[in-house]
């Protein structure tokens, strides 16, 4: 990340500096472009392999190399999107859909970073098996995915927007299957119930807060 950041610095002061020279050119549009890719997959692969462990010192959300790292790669990779933005075609095609790929992005992450959370306070292995055998972490997907659904579902009510609102019936629809697919199995557990009735209350204040526009 530091790297990249590095050459988004050089590849911006020499196209203030010299913006038509070739060496500037290659900079801009070849040099910071594959340093930004190299930075992003390696922290993708890192935030998916990684558990953020701080040990000695004690786990925090957030403020961790994991989450501190993505930060930056984040912040790198936008730095570059308005560095190119007004003269590279491509970008410009794919402009309409930054804002849902940065959204997606940024949910992504959150979950992640949930995921992380549970597996260092309650001593899972951040492992994709691990984490999906237990019942608390199914219980806080349900709710959070849940909460989701009622945010988006309230927001595009208010906004008359039926995109929106379809996005989060989707959220509560695969919750609801979750439910009885996966959460079921966990019959008797505490994590259960709180997931059933949280899930419950949320999609009952969905129907009361936020019609269909």
């Amino acid at each position: 990340v530091m790297m990249g950041i590095i050459a988004a610095v050089l590849a911006r002061a020499r196209a203030e500096r010299w913006p038509t020279t070739p060496i500037s050119a290659w900079y801009r549009h070849v040099l910071l472009p594959i340093w930004v890719t190299v930075c992003i997959a390696v922290v993708i692969v890192w935030i998916f392999t990684q558990d953020g462990s701080m040990r000695p010192l004690p786990y925090l959300p957030i403020l961790n190399p994991i989450d501190l790292t993505t930060g930056f790669a984040a912040l790198l990779a936008l730095w570059t999107y308005r560095l190119l933005d007004g003269d590279n075609e491509r970008l410009w095609e794919i402009k309409p859909y930054v804002s849902a790929i940065t959204a997606l992005a940024v949910y992504a992450w959150f979950n992640l970073m949930l995921l992380r959370s549970a597996a260092q306070y309650l001593d899972i292995d951040y492992t994709f098996v691990a984490l999906f055998r237990s019942q608390f972490v199914q219980a806080m997907l349900s709710l959070v995915w849940s909460t989701t659904g009622l945010i988006l579902m309230k927001w595009g009510a208010n906004q008359r927007r039926r995109s929106p609102w379809i996005v989060g019936a989707g959220f509560l629809g695969v919750v609801v299957i979750k439910l009885f697919l996966i959460d079921l199995s966990g019959a008797g557990s505490i994590e259960r119930i709180i997931s059933f009735l949280g899930v419950g209350l949320l999609m009952l204040a969905t129907g009361y807060l936020a019609p269909f526009p």
